[in-house]
């Protein structure tokens, strides 16, 4: 009996020692459990209050610890699934802001930097918490975009594709500019950035971009207009110079008036002396005292003569030299303001010229459409005005460079001027369209004459590197009407125009 009852003990002792065991072996896993809920918190409140239990638990030796666990698994597999789902949703949002850095960049190195950010990115996504080497990178990139009208025009959903009436529009500003740039005279200096303006106009402008041509744009034409204003500046500081110094002349000659003042003091004086001799003769008792007091009478008036005498000569002669003086200056204001009516006139003609095509820009049209609206309403002539596009003008700037671009803009002016009549008005519009003033001539009369000019276009033949690039010209035909205006008999031509353009391009239209 006793042998059972130790066997019994042994067992007993022997589960005990391996309970005893097993939750020895248990102790580190439970403290590593309490230890990864320390660094697990904040990620889920749920998850929070699980670890928090499942801690509890394991230090007051608690039972229900497989349910929590259980619970805490479950929970932790949520959380990876949302952090996955918050990584997917993390690399999109960067693919979108490499997307929109690299249609802003225009800097090789600069998109280089960003394809390979691109290629390295995924791996990186889940760490973005430890490692921002790869926001820094894109905040680096970002920089140079980040000015107060870049933010404005991006909080406007700079994200959406532009529309179709925008993009229209956008154009439109870009041909306003572009006359607007025609109408300017630059001189070489700025060359160079009118023509990088020009380009970045004819690549086409967005709704970022624009702010920025306008900007610099503004600025040119404010350092134009400086020029100009110091130069007729220095004109009248010249002119006003040379004015002051003929109110100096007239002033002293004023004051040479007042030398007849000597000459009645000469009379005086001489007048004196004779009275003097006079009462002399008929005082004096002795002949010698009557010759000495003559004599010195006379040598007075002698002196006062010669004195007079000289002081009158070099009156004369300063007179002479300020009048010599004045004719000179009379003679280089004459030349100068010649000179500068001459440099007015030019600069009036090129003002209004077309630098490129050398035909008048825009804001000589401006005028003459004024002056042919005004003998219209006088006389009750009539006339007709054809706005025309080259097609496709774009593509040839984009196929072979800018250059062939300008070629092929004057060979069109050259063509338009030899067509039409002397008595017609070819202009530059802006761009790549011209408009013509046919004075005297009917809508009919005025296509049956724009047809000879569209078909000498397309018939031009006209290469670029020894390669043909075909030209085409559509227009639009209006002839003025009652109670018309400029902007109105314009738009209708205008609004012909852009109908050719959807029939075909490549033809005319009557508006």
């Amino acid at each position: 009996m006793e042998q059972d009852d130790w066997k019994e003990r042994y067992k007993t002792l022997s589960e005990e020692v391996d309970k005893l065991q097993v939750k020895l072996d248990e102790q580190p896993l439970l403290r590593l459990i309490c230890q990864m809920a320390v660094a697990l918190d904040g990620q889920s409140e749920q998850l929070d209050r699980s670890l928090k239990t499942l801690c509890e638990q394991i230090k007051t030796d608690k039972t229900g610890k497989a349910e929590t666990v259980s619970l805490v698994e479950k929970q932790l597999r949520g959380l990876d699934l949302e952090q996955q789902q918050h990584r997917n949703e993390l690399l999109h949002g960067l693919q979108q802001w490499i997307y929109q850095l690299r249609l802003n960049l225009t800097s090789d190195l600069s998109n280089e930097r960003l394809s390979e950010i691109e290629r390295t990115m995924a791996p990186f996504v889940g760490q973005l918490a430890y490692d921002s080497s790869l926001i820094n990178d894109l905040v680096t990139l970002q920089a140079p975009l980040l000015t107060d009208d870049f933010i404005g025009g991006r909080q406007n959903g700079i994200l959406e594709e532009l529309g179709h009436e925008d993009e229209e529009l956008l154009q439109k500003i870009g041909s306003e500019l572009l006359s607007l740039m025609s109408g300017l005279h630059i001189p070489q200096g700025d060359m160079s950035l009118a023509r990088e303006l020009v380009r970045r106009i004819e690549r086409g402008i967005s709704l970022s971009s624009l702010s920025g041509i306008i900007q610099d744009l503004v600025g040119l034409v404010a350092r134009l207009s400086s020029n100009n204003s110091e130069d007729f500046e220095d004109y009248l500081l010249n002119l006003t110079g040379q004015l002051a110094e003929v109110q100096a002349f007239v002033e002293e000659s004023q004051k040479d008036g007042l030398l007849s003042e000597e000459t009645a003091l000469l009379s005086s004086g001489v007048h004196s002396n004779v009275q003097s001799i006079q009462q002399a003769m008929l005082e004096s008792q002795d002949l010698q005292q009557l010759k000495s007091n003559v004599s010195s009478q006379l040598q007075n008036i002698v002196a006062s003569v010669d004195l007079f005498k000289q002081k009158e000569e070099n009156r004369e002669r300063r007179l002479h030299e300020r009048y010599q003086q004045l004719q000179n200056r009379l003679e280089q204001m004459e030349l100068q303001t010649q000179q500068m009516k001459v440099h007015m006139e030019a600069e009036r003609h090129k003002a209004l010229t077309d630098s490129l095509t050398s035909l008048p820009n825009r804001g000589g049209y401006d005028q003459q459409i004024a002056s042919e609206f005004d003998r219209w309403k006088r006389y009750g002539q009539a006339f007709s005005i054809a706005v025309a596009d080259l097609d496709l003008f774009k593509r040839i700037n984009d196929s072979y460079g800018h250059q062939a671009g300008d070629k092929v803009l004057r060979l069109v002016a050259t063509i338009l001027t030899r067509q039409c009549r002397s008595t017609d008005f070819v202009s530059r519009y802006g761009g790549e369209e011209f408009v013509i003033l046919m004075p005297g001539t009917t809508a009919e009369q005025a296509v049956v004459a724009v047809e000879k000019i569209r078909h000498a276009v397309e018939c031009s033949p006209f290469n670029f590197h020894g390669e043909p690039v075909n030209i085409t010209l559509s227009l639009g035909v209006a002839e003025v009407q009652a109670d018309d205006s400029v902007d109105g008999l314009f738009g209708r031509a205008d609004r012909a125009l852009y109908t050719a353009k959807s029939l075909g391009r490549n033809r005319i239209e009557l508006g």
